[in-house]
């Protein structure tokens, strides 16, 4: 369950760092993991993504439903939620970034926050899985802190979103190899090019509410025979009947 000062600091803001998930050899095997299903070609650029890591193995399936990470979820979005897809961003020095974009019902109508009666209520959310540092002022993961309830969203000037001007309302968290980032998708977020002397290494875990999807194509259980039943629920496809996918 979500403390009372993460409530708050959700609802304020629209995203949560969860420090420490994993530990430093967590971080270290999957990273390797990475390595073995995903190498690194001599025509590659310095900004890599590739979706399905969940189909990578146990371990990475298993971030699906991390029992650390999981009630975070269920309470943001609810005890129905549905996993909708997952992919994997690697950057090296210089590598660029991703426009800032998302916020709320801007053109994307599952990406949205609401608050009633003490409940909060969220469309499309991630976890990402942050395998390597982020210090200050090295880019990554940005954001604008309470854009998920902005009426604003095309206000946002062209630089700032271009990541070319920096204003203070623009926010790179420190993170920390094994923290998570959560963070709805009705938060107007990017990644800054990234300037770290590290490669930058993050898995992202997408949740939808149980009648919508964002990915066209859902998850085929069959790529999954050692998923749990539990993790069978997350991947099931959106639908507005099905009172068996309730999670704990």
């Amino acid at each position: 369950m979500l403390t009372d000062e993460e409530k708050f600091r959700f609802d304020l803001e629209g995203y949560l760092v969860i420090p420490g998930v994993l530990s430093a050899d967590e971080c270290a095997a999957l990273s390797s993991q990475c390595d073995e299903h995903w190498p690194r070609q001599t025509d590659d650029g310095p900004f890599r993504r590739t979706a399905d890591v969940s189909k990578w193995g146990e371990s990475f399936l298993n971030l699906m439903d991390h029992p650390k990470v999981l009630p975070y979820l269920v309470e943001l979005i609810g005890p129905r939620l549905r996993a909708d897809h997952d992919y994997s961003i690697f950057m090296q020095p210089d590598a660029p970034g991703q426009l800032l974009h998302g916020g709320p019902f801007l053109f994307e109508t599952d990406h949205w926050y609401q608050y009633a009666d003490g409940v909060m209520r969220n469309g499309l959310m991630v976890a990402t899985w942050v395998l390597s540092d982020a210090n200050a002022g090295d880019g990554g993961f940005t954001c604008v802190p309470g854009s998920h309830k902005t009426n604003f969203i095309k206000h946002l000037p062209g630089d700032v979103r271009a990541h070319e001007r920096k204003p203070e309302y623009v926010r790179q968290p420190v993170l920390k190899a094994g923290d998570v980032v959560l963070f709805t998708e009705a938060l107007m977020h990017g990644t800054a090019p990234w300037t770290g002397v590290n490669e930058r290494r993050v898995l992202l875990f997408k949740y939808s509410p149980p009648h919508s999807s964002w990915a066209k194509t859902p998850y085929n259980l069959a790529d999954y025979p050692n998923a749990t039943n539990q993790q069978k629920r997350l991947m099931a496809p959106p639908s507005v009947e099905d009172h068996e996918r309730v999670v704990e």
